[in-house]
């Protein structure tokens, strides 16, 4: 078991964008504290990839990417210790973990959390307030439930209705 230090440094800081100076920092610390040896180089990868992953789920957006995000980070440090011959199933049960109980309890907690419609007064005769107003109702719209989103669609499509026959009504009587 031989672990290349540029390999790992070179997957953590351009592939999972990990800060540069703070990862050699702390392996140096690593390092001086309890020797140079695979087996303290595999643990501090291991530790700072644990660490990344927890930064990851707590700062990515849990939208319809989240599972493919953490399941292909994972998957890309999976076969870079393959590559090495590093037992990899602690890292294999944890992603079967992630995807089977975490993902699933992710998908509960969005369809019972209600989004908070804002409703923020702002002053229409300025192009500040018209902006901020009309991204509150793009955001709002977005983020609404489904029945708030048909509700919408209704009262377009009723507003569209309402405009056509106005169209049809002067195209009529222009004609006469």
């Amino acid at each position: 078991m031989s672990i290349d230090e540029k390999k790992y440094n070179n997957l953590f800081i351009t592939t999972f964008k990990a800060s540069e100076t703070q990862l050699n920092t702390e392996f140096e610390r690593v390092i001086k504290e309890y020797q140079y040896s695979d087996e303290i180089k595999l643990a501090f990868y291991n530790a700072a990839f644990d660490t990344l992953i927890k930064q990851f789920k707590n700062e990515i957006s849990k939208d319809e990417n989240y599972e493919n995000t953490i399941s292909t980070i994972y998957q890309i440090y999976i076969s870079a210790l393959k590559e090495d011959n590093i037992n990899t199933s602690k890292l294999e049960s944890d992603l079967a973990r992630f995807k089977t109980i975490e993902v699933p309890e992710m998908v509960v907690k969005e369809t019972n959390n209600e989004y908070q419609h804002q409703f923020k007064n702002y002053n229409l005769n300025t192009k500040y307030g018209r902006k901020r107003a009309r991204e509150q109702a793009i955001r709002n719209y977005e983020n609404g439930t489904t029945e708030y989103r048909n509700e919408i669609d209704k009262l377009k499509f009723a507003f569209w209705i309402i405009i056509i026959v106005v169209v049809i009504i002067i195209f009529i009587a222009k004609q006469q």
